[in-house]
C-alpha cells in the first residue's frame, strides 16, 4: 500500500511537531532533573507525621490530597485540601495553590502524587510527594505489593 502525498505530508508535520516539542521541553526537563533533591522530593509518611503533624508545622505547608472527592470524603488527613489529580492543571485549581509554601501531595499509594509532583515542579511550585501515600490501593481488594513480595525471580549479584 503506497502512501498518498497528503499522508506523507501529515507524517512529516507530526514528526516536526514532535521535534519542536522536544526542543522546547528538553531544557526544562534537564533543569528539573538537576534540581531534584537527594531524597527525590519524597518524604515518608513517618517523617511527614513526625516533622509536620506532631510539631504543628502543618500550618506552614499546603497539604493536597489528589484522590477523587468521594474517596477524600471517606477519610483524609486533617488540614488537607482536595483537588482530583486529573483536574489539577485546570486554571482555577492552579490558582488555589500557593507559590510561597511547600505543597505536599498524597494519594492512594504514591504513584499518582509522584506524577503530579513532576508537573507542578515544572510549573515552578515547591512540591514534595508523600511516599507510599495512604498505602491503600484504589482497586478493591488489590493488595499493595511489589515484585519481591510475589517472590518473582531476580538476578542476585
Amino acid at each position: 500500500m503506497t502512501k498518498t502525498k497528503k499522508q506523507i505530508k501529515s507524517n512529516s508535520i507530526n514528526q516536526t511537531n514532535k521535534n519542536n516539542k522536544q526542543n522546547i521541553l528538553l531544557p526544562y526537563l534537564r533543569d528539573y532533573i538537576n534540581q531534584t533533591s537527594k531524597d527525590w522530593n519524597y518524604i515518608t509518611p513517618y517523617d511527614f507525621y513526625h516533622q509536620y503533624m506532631l510539631t504543628n508545622k502543618i500550618k506552614d505547608i499546603y497539604l493536597l490530597d489528589i484522590r477523587k472527592k468521594s474517596e477524600y470524603d471517606k477519610f483524609h488527613i486533617k488540614g488537607a485540601h482536595n483537588i482530583f489529580w486529573l483536574d489539577l492543571l485546570k486554571y482555577h485549581n492552579l490558582q488555589k495553590l500557593p507559590k510561597d509554601k511547600s505543597i505536599f501531595l498524597i494519594c492512594y499509594v504514591g504513584h499518582t502524587s509522584s506524577q503530579a509532583m513532576t508537573l507542578l515542579k515544572l510549573l515552578g511550585y515547591h512540591v514534595v510527594s508523600i511516599k507510599f501515600g495512604y498505602g491503600k490501593s484504589p482497586a478493591f481488594e488489590v493488595p499493595i505489593a511489589g515484585w519481591l513480595n510475589y517472590n518473582y525471580p531476580t538476578i542476585i549479584h
